[in-house]
């Protein structure tokens, strides 16, 4: 009996050599063994997605009566605006590429400098005036706060600022524009003049920021509101030069 005892173990052992141990790199069985796409299957490995970070970057309130409309913008492009009326909100969400993110991060920066934090004005015009709030997002603490009413004459790097924001509010309320409607906007220069869809209203281009790609547009009827726009969305904004005739476009 001993005999055929070592002569079991000794077959016991031999089996447990021949076999392979298990790999670290195995899923468990309750997973699936679909392998994974290798580099280059469909995907674009070269630009990985942006992180979920919804760090402040900046944002605008705008209140005029019983209506507030507040539009946000993210460090990972998510841009959200909150619109108030009676006590009733709606919330809408866009996305915005990494270069949008940079240009309105770059020009809240430089606002950032200002000793003044509030803006007012005793000249009021006809209805209630809106009021706006600026807000910049900080990585050491709270965001930076701004407040001033529409009249009030306020900086320059913060009106830009204000600008940006009312841009990107504006987006939300914006015509969708057909293919056939779009044009080519690389040959815009300082002076060009254009009209908006929206509000038929002209508007001059004042300043070309080739690092960025943007034009900064203002209003040619009562210069007050301006815009900052990147060229490739201009013509979704505003019609091709020379449209309307001779006030159409020029310089």
């Amino acid at each position: 009996m001993q005999a055929v005892t070592q002569v079991g173990l000794l077959l016991l052992c031999g089996a447990l050599a021949t076999m392979e141990p298990p790999s670290a790199a195995s899923p468990p069985p309750d997973v699936s063994r679909e392998a994974p796409a290798a580099a280059g299957d469909g995907a674009d490995q070269s630009k990985p997605p942006r992180p979920d970070d919804k760090t402040l970057v900046a944002a605008l309130d705008v209140v005029q009566g019983e209506g507030k409309d507040r539009v946000s913008l993210y460090a990972d492009g998510t841009l959200a605006l909150v619109r108030t009326y009676e006590g009733v909100r709606t919330l809408k969400v866009r996305r915005l590429s990494e270069e949008e993110v940079d240009l309105v991060r770059r020009i809240s920066t430089e606002a950032m400098t200002l000793d003044e934090a509030e803006y007012h004005t005793d000249i009021l015009g006809r209805g209630e005036p809106r009021r706006f709030r600026v807000e910049i997002g900080r990585s050491d603490g709270l965001p930076r706060v701004f407040l001033f009413d529409e009249l009030a004459r306020v900086p320059l790097v913060l009106g830009r600022v204000r600008n940006a924001l009312e841009e990107l509010l504006g987006r939300f309320d914006e015509k969708t524009v057909s293919e056939d409607e779009l044009w080519d906007p690389s040959g815009l220069a300082v002076g060009d003049v254009l009209i908006q869809r929206t509000d038929g209203k002209p508007y001059r281009v004042v300043r070309d920021d080739a690092f960025v790609r943007s034009l900064e547009m203002i209003e040619v009827e009562r210069t007050l509101q301006r815009l900052l726009i990147l060229r490739e969305d201009v013509p979704k904004m505003f019609h091709r030069p020379g449209y309307g005739g001779e006030g159409g476009a020029g310089r």
